[in-house]
């Protein structure tokens, strides 16, 4: 999330699952334990990224081709975008 505050960052990748933050542990009756994220993680912007997700600025997921082939798919789109530049 900090790449988001430099002007010439571009964030790759999938969306986060958006629930960051620190994490709680508690027991519910029955000593059933669970945990929440107990503070609020924000873009710099001061939008909420909880249940959210980082999301980023160019969608790229690894495949089930290119894990057979050995290729990082998302460092391919990385460079492609930087020689685009």
């Amino acid at each position: 999330m900090a790449y988001r505050v430099h002007p010439n960052a571009t964030v790759i990748g999938s969306t986060t699952a958006g629930a960051d933050g620190n994490i709680s542990r508690f027991y519910l009756p029955g000593r059933i334990a669970t945990l929440i994220t107990g503070i609020g993680v924000y873009y710099p912007d001061g939008e909420e990224t909880q249940r959210v997700g980082i999301v980023p600025d160019v969608e790229c997921k690894p495949t089930i081709q290119g894990i057979r082939e050995g290729r990082d798919e998302l460092m391919e789109k990385a460079v492609e975008i930087i020689e685009a530049n």
